[in-house]
């Protein structure tokens, strides 16, 4: 019972401290679409908070997680655990999609940024970011509501 409990603590507090930052993005963004905002800036500021994220969202999230189910025999597949596959089903696609499609144009929008090009593209890419971020924070937004009402 020790071991559950410390590492259900750790799994709730690194998914706090990694993923409640998420919830800044957006206004992170929007403060960024002001006249005359250091947009640059802004997006490093955005890179940086992700590589943060990062860190608890490969390590300490999947590993505390990982124990939690061998140590109290949860089985995923078991009909009264769908909702953790459905979780864990969210969390491989979320992570997928983060690493492989928004890092990449977040790298490419700060190379703009950096190199001045605001123009057409550079819009259309922020576009594309905000919306990736919406659709990582409604798979977020699953993750929880499946980890808290299970049901």
């Amino acid at each position: 019972m020790a071991m559950r409990n410390f590492l259900l603590t750790l799994h709730v507090f690194s998914a706090i401290a990694g993923f409640g930052v998420s919830f800044a993005f957006p206004f992170i963004g929007a403060l960024a679409q002001k006249e005359g905002a250091p947009i640059e800036w802004f997006l490093k500021l955005n890179h940086n908070l992700g590589r943060w994220l990062e860190v608890f969202a490969l390590t300490v999230q999947p590993g505390t997680g990982a124990g939690l189910i061998i140590t109290q025999h949860v089985s995923p597949w078991q009909s009264q655990n769908r909702w953790l596959l459905a979780a864990l089903i969210i969390y491989v696609v979320a992570t997928a999609f983060a690493n492989l499609v928004q890092n990449p144009r977040v790298k490419k929008a700060i190379g703009m940024a950096e190199a001045k090009q605001f123009g057409p593209e550079f819009g259309g890419l922020m576009k594309k970011l905000a919306m990736g971020g919406q659709f990582l924070t409604v798979m977020l937004i699953a993750i929880i509501i499946l980890m808290v009402v299970k049901p």
